[in-house]
């Protein structure tokens, strides 16, 4: 199978496919996150904003499934919610016109956030999707309901012409574990610790877990992890008493992304974190990825 990865972001969608799926271009506007996927896949990328590329343009590479993580701005909920309103939504409004095209591919993937599934635009898409032929399957997933220790609630679409295979129920795929500890780095940085006044200042807002009994998931950590204390991830307790922000190779862990992903030297903490927290969970992936013949192995 041949597969295009739409705002590709670090390479989520490359890391969740089997050795089957060719991904014959990963684009993005960012070139940041795209150097990350030619270090770690070596895939053709494309530096192109979406809504400047043609449906001639995109059908022009090949492939059978097209995968898109749009911007979730106008439907996260630290956002300003504007949804179609919001000038982010043009690039899912361009894709949204070339469906209706016989340039469309034979599938369709999707993620977003949950507040995708409540906004006119998943109407509009849900509705020339279903005018152009397709069968639909929508998702809600979490992927602690497979047993990994970090939230991230997501909506995910398979729209195909073509058959789904396997039932709704969970597969739970092959993860590194279910308890936090073992994908927490065994000598901490340093410089990860933060300064305790800190903690008692914004400490009512944070989430800290204790590392000697992490009796709950980590929070979803998100792009703002590292710039605010409130709503973009867990903190961790340590046995010394100290509190600390999780490396950006814990997040990557409990994302299931490849231990070979690859940041450029150069890159900051900051940028690790920022691009990390716009990537989806391997986990969760691929089981929505099942569905689709030939997309897993096995």
């Amino acid at each position: 199978m041949r597969a295009i990865e739409l705002f590709a972001g670090i390479g989520g969608f490359a890391a969740s496919v089997s050795e089957d799926v060719e991904v014959v271009c990963s684009i993005d506007v960012s070139s940041h996150v795209l150097q990350v996927i030619e270090r770690t896949w070596g895939h053709h990328t494309s530096q192109k904003k979406i809504e400047t590329l043609s449906a001639e343009t995109l059908a022009g590479f090949g492939a059978d499934f097209w995968w898109m993580s749009p911007p979730c701005q106008p439907y996260t909920v630290r956002g300003k919610q504007q949804d179609l309103e919001d000038h982010r939504a043009a690039s899912l409004l361009h894709l949204i016109d070339v469906f209706k095209t016989e340039h469309a591919p034979d599938t369709i993937g999707m993620e977003n956030v949950q507040g995708f599934h409540e906004s006119q635009a998943r109407q509009v898409l849900l509705e020339v999707l279903s005018s152009a032929g397709y069968t639909i399957k929508e998702f809600m997933l979490c992927p602690t309901q497979l047993g990994v220790p970090a939230k991230r609630e997501r909506y995910y679409l398979i729209a195909t012409r073509g058959e789904f295979v396997l039932s709704d129920e969970l597969a739970v795929p092959a993860i590194r574990s279910e308890v936090l500890e073992d994908y927490l780095d065994a000598d901490v940085d340093e410089s990860l610790f933060i300064d305790p006044a800190k903690v008692e200042k914004h400490g009512p807002g944070m989430r800290i877990l204790d590392r000697a009994a992490p009796a709950a998931p980590a929070n979803c950590f998100t792009s703002a992890y590292g710039k605010t204390f409130r709503f973009s991830g867990s903190f961790l307790r340590e046995p010394c008493g100290r509190v600390r922000y999780f490396s950006p190779e814990e997040i990557r862990r409990l994302l299931h992304l490849p231990d070979s992903l690859s940041f450029p030297e150069e890159f900051t903490r900051r940028q690790r974190y920022k691009y990390l927290g716009n990537s989806l969970s391997v986990a969760a992936m691929r089981h929505v990825l099942r569905h689709v013949p030939g997309m897993i192995a096995g």
